[in-house]
């Protein structure tokens, strides 16, 4: 498995994708109400907090996938990671920047933006690491 990630740097880097990825799913699919309340959203926003989560929680699923049967050929996936883990910091840092994030009972974090930018970095390095595996 290592070999077919080229090297155990990539494949650790993969399933830390995966273990955050499963981290933020569950909490917005299962522990919504917490989620929720934790940053003072309100229950209004439980819906949109599952939605959201359903996107994480497929690309976990289709994450193990890969880490099963190899990442040959899955360089869309990777780049899929990379571009929403991009677009989730620019619109996430926007957001908590903004007049929303002085909303009474909105507890806004920078981890609105800080842990998509995590992503982006990770995905980004696995992109250009193994870009002769993903291209398959």
């Amino acid at each position: 498995m290592v070999e077919a990630f080229g090297g155990s740097l990539n494949l650790g880097l993969f399933i830390l994708t995966l273990v955050g990825g499963a981290y933020y799913g569950y909490r917005c699919l299962f522990a919504s109400k917490a989620f929720v309340d934790q940053y003072g959203f309100g229950d209004g926003a439980i819906f949109m907090t599952r939605f959201a989560g359903s996107c994480v929680g497929a690309s976990v699923i289709v994450g193990v996938v890969v880490l099963l049967v190899g990442p040959q050929g899955a360089w869309p996936i990777v780049a899929f990671g990379f571009v929403q883990s991009l677009i989730a910091t620019i619109f996430g840092y926007m957001t908590i920047n903004s007049e929303w994030a002085k909303t009474e009972g909105v507890s806004a974090t920078p981890e609105g933006y800080l842990a998509p930018l995590g992503f982006a970095i990770i995905n980004g390095i696995l992109m250009f690491n193994m870009s002769d595996i993903l291209y398959g």
